[in-house]
């Protein structure tokens, strides 16, 4: 399969911890929920491995640190070209890895953006294959399953 400058062999990927923030608006605070995102991290591990069912899953510590630690190293680091991965994203089972990206808001503010990247573990680049915006609560596992189906259409 071809993406950009990668081509991906899909039966020999990893999948990457996914990184999940999710915050309860009420009024005027942020509140967060660790058993709701793990709740929707766990959904998130699941659905990738019911398309990648021969995809070894490698968990990154790193993406259970605060917000502001994996947000200063994640974001604003990939795009649509391809630009160095984070260190902490890298492993050595397979050439690629997919990579998800979940931030949100429940409660009296309902949305979020899910990004989809693929990493090239050989070259430390990154690509990211699908970026999507919504405006209901992460929590809703219908329309967070047919999201993320959606983006992992664009791998096959």
């Amino acid at each position: 399969n071809q993406i950009g400058n990668f081509t991906i062999d899909m039966e020999h990927v990893s999948i990457i911890t996914p990184y999940i923030e999710i915050k309860e608006k009420s009024n005027s605070s942020f509140i967060n929920h660790p058993d709701k995102r793990k709740a929707l991290l766990d959904f998130t591990i699941k659905m990738l491995q019911s398309q990648y069912p021969n995809a070894d899953y490698v968990e990154v510590p790193f993406l259970f640190k605060d917000y502001w630690t994996i947000n200063s190293k994640i974001e604003g680091r990939a795009d649509t070209t391809g630009k160095d991965v984070p260190k902490e994203l890298l492993t050595d089972k397979n050439k690629h890895s997919i990579f998800i990206s979940i931030n949100g808001y429940f409660g009296d503010l309902n949305r979020g953006v899910m990004m989809l990247y693929i990493i090239d573990n050989i070259t430390e680049r990154w690509i990211m294959i699908d970026r999507t915006i919504y405006n209901n609560s992460p929590l809703e596992t219908k329309r967070m399953k047919k999201r993320i189906l959606k983006s992992l259409e664009k791998l096959k």
